[in-house]
């Protein structure tokens, strides 16, 4: 009889293999947060480098739970990434980590609607299933990145400072945060708001289809 083991969350692999991979503790020293929730985790054993008070596992369907607080969401990637983004949103606040898939129905749908986005700099290092428990002792170090861009999607007002902050990559952000005492990174791209361009202000998670600075492409 075969030994039963807990499973995790697994990301999309070229091959079409089912593969675990965790977030990368230096990702959470960047963002500075504890979060009250990793609905999709392999268990507080597993990454006890998450900083998170609440961890479910796949037997706690963290899809279907009800969340509370401010969540850290690295979902399963593939077909099941609409479905956590989809709940991301509609519960209004919390960060999630995604590959930067700008062709994808859930991005169009859902990436809009965020409060900040932050575009990862370099590939992300993640981590081996088979190596948690080393790297948990940091007696192992991941040598390459994945094979895509990845992204971190913010809601809410403490995800979105915390983004700004980050200094992580380049972070797409409402203009008028510029009046929070946090410094403004080189690697931002600010919401233009002007009265008269694009409909005038921005309200809550709206964002109206604005020209970036001459030279940056279009803003969303």
């Amino acid at each position: 009889m075969a030994k039963k083991t807990t499973k995790g969350f697994t990301h999309e692999s070229t091959y079409n293999e089912s593969k675990e991979w965790y977030t990368p503790r230096y990702i959470f020293d960047a963002i500075g947060l504890e979060f009250d929730l990793d609905p999709a985790s392999p268990g507080k054993d597993i990454v006890p480098w998450i900083p998170a008070k609440k961890h479910l596992t796949i037997f706690d369907d963290g899809l279907s739970s009800t969340w509370s607080g401010i969540p850290f969401v690295n979902p399963p990637y593939g077909i099941d990434t609409p479905k956590w983004m989809r709940k991301l949103r509609l519960h209004g606040q919390g960060m999630a980590l995604v590959f930067s898939r700008t062709d994808t129905t859930w991005f169009h749908d859902y990436i809009p609607l965020a409060d900040a986005v932050l575009f990862i700099k370099g590939r992300v290092q993640f981590v081996p299933a088979r190596a948690a428990e080393a790297y948990t002792k940091e007696l192992y170090k991941p040598k390459s990145g994945c094979g895509a861009g990845s992204m971190l999607v913010a809601y809410g007002e403490t995800c979105m400072r915390a983004l700004i902050e980050s200094e992580l990559g380049w972070v797409f952000y409402p203009a008028d945060v510029t009046d929070w005492p946090c410094p403004s990174s080189k690697h931002t791209e600010t919401f233009r708001t002007e009265s008269g361009f694009a409909g005038g202000s921005r309200r809550p998670h709206e964002n109206l289809p604005r020209n970036a600075e001459s030279g940056q492409g279009v803003l969303w």
